[in-house]
């Protein structure tokens, strides 16, 4: 999905909100889908909010 959105140019259409609407989806998804997404992103070194910060391209405009 994350990739997919950075295909779309979404950097320079999808706002700071959204942007946090999404990163909540993304876990919300992957919660329900049985990954422990706290693990996950703990055996990278990342906090939970930086779920997809390595891939995402759509984020990263106004940060």
């Amino acid at each position: 999905m994350v990739l997919a959105l950075n295909d779309t140019g979404g950097d320079e259409f999808i706002e700071t909100g959204e942007r946090e609407e999404l990163a909540a989806f993304i876990d919300r998804v992957l919660t329900a889908a049985g990954v422990d997404v706290e693990a996950l992103t703990a055996r990278s070194g990342r906090d939970r909010a930086e779920l997809t910060d390595q891939w995402r391209d759509w984020w990263r405009r106004d940060r």
